[in-house]
């Protein structure tokens, strides 16, 4: 599993066709996450966890989402 810091390399890991992600928690349990890209910087992300569906910007990542958090602190992986 390779981390993503930053919304940049999100983008780059989406380019090359990466579409399945996983938010590490504690205890090594994990979130499943499925992302895509939108027009206009937007993502879709689909969380596994509870079934729902989210449409943010980038900015919105760090805002509204735990995504953001994670990023920052190494624990947002593109799984493999």
């Amino acid at each position: 599993m390779k981390q993503i810091r930053n919304t940049r390399q999100l983008r780059q890991a989406l380019a090359r066709g990466h579409h399945d992600f996983a938010l590490l928690l504690q205890w090594g349990l994990y979130s499943s996450k499925v992302i895509h890209a939108l027009p206009r910087g937007r993502f879709v992300i689909f969380n596994f966890i509870d079934d729902s569906e989210q449409r943010l910007t980038a900015r919105q990542l760090y805002s509204e989402s735990n995504i953001g958090k994670a990023m920052r602190l190494g624990a947002f992986v593109v799984s493999p």
